[in-house]
């Protein structure tokens, strides 16, 4: 019998921490999306999640209900998904998981990033052997804990004499360049999604602005926008991470929360539009190509507002087979399949600077 096992699953939920979205990846020379699968996060979870996020304030009763809770949550995303596409468990070889960031906080004297969803829970209820808790071996090697994905990224959309950005846009903003075969670079640049879902939410009902339909109709702000771009963050060196514990609805003036929906929307896509368009030129990266993934893609307006800032065409990772949604958890898939067979990833300490280790815990429920 061939008990070869060649599929890796990879399950995110991140910062907008709106579903759980599942990747089904076979790796061998080349890596293929099997499958891909998105179970929506319940709306009281979510809520849940953002105060303990904003607050900064959890009882240790609720952390270990919600930990174990959310390990149930990721078991039956994975579930659900394997049942879906058909697949016999006994031709996976790991699932990796993100769990839930709830902090992330690496300038302080003690850096670390917390992420709930048990581990131990998840083997159990698949069955599956499960890697999690990549980010704090990524802190303790000298990086940042985040982002996790520029040394995939490479891998996926490497190709040769062109230089690439993937931009991936989700509730924080992050990129890499691939620049070749042996070089990459990614930090976080700022807000993507989280501000502009938020006042959605708080002040329109709505999980968010469609296809930017609200923001297109406004006028920029452009005192407020001038205060927001002068935050702390942006004058920290790259490479860098964070998190809504910074971006976060408390950061807008209560002058500004005054104006129209269409204003505040308009302005909150220009301010996400132009920090990460000073990202790169911070940076002096140029590029051939710019390519978007993550749930920002779906919102046109910004994807045409950032294609204007940068004077350059602006393409989904739709383009080259991949949903814009299903690139991170392609990535813990990835980064799954490195620890189950000890390859070591990268870890980037600074521009030319780089670690490297074994990332993740392995959780073995059943012999």
């Amino acid at each position: 019998m061939n008990n070869f096992k060649n599929i890796y699953i990879g399950a995110m939920s991140g910062t907008s921490h709106d579903a759980v979205d599942v990747s089904i990846l076979k790796i061998e020379k080349d890596i293929t999306l099997n499958f891909f699968y998105s179970k929506p996060i319940p709306n009281s979870l979510r809520t849940r999640i953002k105060n303990i996020i904003e607050a900064d304030s959890v009882t240790l009763a609720e952390l270990g209900q919600l930990n174990k809770k959310i390990g149930y949550l990721f078991a039956a995303a994975i579930n659900e998904s394997i049942e879906k596409a058909k697949l016999k468990k006994n031709k996976v070889k790991c699932v990796a998981i993100s769990g839930q960031t709830i902090r992330h906080d690496v300038v302080c004297a003690n850096p670390f990033s917390m992420q709930i969803g048990d581990p131990n829970v998840v083997s159990n209820e698949t069955g599956l052997i499960t890697i999690s808790d990549f980010r704090n071996m990524h802190i303790s090697l000298g990086g940042e804990g985040a982002p996790l994905v520029p040394e995939f990224h490479n891998e996926l959309f490497y190709s040769s004499r062109k230089s690439k950005i993937i931009l991936n846009i989700g509730g924080i903003a992050n990129y890499s360049y691939i620049k070749n075969k042996n070089y990459f670079w990614g930090s976080d640049v700022g807000p993507g999604n989280a501000l502009m879902d938020s006042y959605c939410q708080k002040y329109l009902n709505k999980p968010f602005d469609k296809d930017g339909k609200i923001a297109s109709k406004g006028k920029v702000d452009s005192k407020e926008l001038k205060r927001l771009l002068s935050h702390k963050f942006f004058k920290q060196k790259f490479p860098k991470s964070t998190g809504k514990e910074l971006f976060n609805l408390s950061m807008l003036s209560k002058q500004f929360l005054k104006e129209s929906p269409e204003n505040i929307l308009a302005t909150l896509v220009e301010f996400t539009s132009i920090s990460i368009e000073r990202s790169i030129n911070a940076n002096n990266h140029t590029f051939d190509e710019f390519v978007v993934c993550g749930g920002g893609g779906k919102n046109k307006f910004l994807i045409t507002k950032l294609a204007a800032i940068l004077k350059n065409e602006v393409v989904l990772s739709n383009a080259y087979g991949y949903d814009i949604q299903a690139i991170e958890s392609m990535a813990f898939a990835w980064m799954g399949y490195k620890r189950i067979n000890n390859k070591v990833l990268k870890v980037q300490l600074g521009k030319n600077k780089f670690n490297k280790g074994l990332l993740g815990s392995i959780t073995q429920a059943k012999p």
